[in-house]
């Protein structure tokens, strides 16, 4: 490595769904008080558990930490073990490996959208970090609207919402 590169080349690496809105300014204040090292943070698995050491993260979306990015780069665990749903094969890396010491429940500032209501969703609220199951149009507008996010935009003249 080049010694003006900086090192590691960042703190924090996340996997999230195609079909969930982060609040980013609401995910960086939740982090800063974490340790940067050895994190794995998210939205444990399943509804009711609270116990980040139960099971895993929530595909919607988790963080990891540089070093363990760096692990699975040299581990054999992940090498060796890749089939399965991917989230979940994640959390046996982990978990086989040792790692992720530090892990953060971000329950229930990230949470589902509220329609179909179940045990894993609840209303919109102000300190919310993500919302996942955005699944159309109407989801993801009602969403930004609920958090102000497009409210100076001028309209688009390339499309049209009714």
């Amino acid at each position: 490595m080049n010694k003006d590169t900086p090192y590691p080349p960042c703190h924090y690496v996340m996997k999230a769904d195609d079909d969930i809105y982060f609040r980013l300014d609401n995910l960086v204040e939740s982090l800063k008080p974490l340790p940067r090292k050895d994190l794995y943070y998210g939205y444990v698995i399943s509804c009711p558990n609270m116990d980040p050491f139960l099971h895993y993260m929530s595909g919607m979306g988790y963080v990891i930490i540089w070093d363990i990015v760096e692990w699975i780069r040299d581990s054999k665990i992940p090498k060796n073990h890749m089939e399965r749903p991917k989230d979940k094969v994640f959390g046996d890396w982990i978990r086989e490996g040792h790692r992720a010491k530090n892990r953060y429940n971000a329950k229930w500032s990230m949470y589902n959208f509220l329609e179909p209501p179940t045990k894993c969703t609840h209303e919109l609220w102000p300190d919310t970090i993500a919302v996942h199951l955005l699944k159309n149009q109407e989801k993801w507008i009602h969403t930004l609207k609920y958090f102000n996010v497009t409210s100076n935009f001028k309209p688009s003249k390339l499309y049209h919402i009714p």
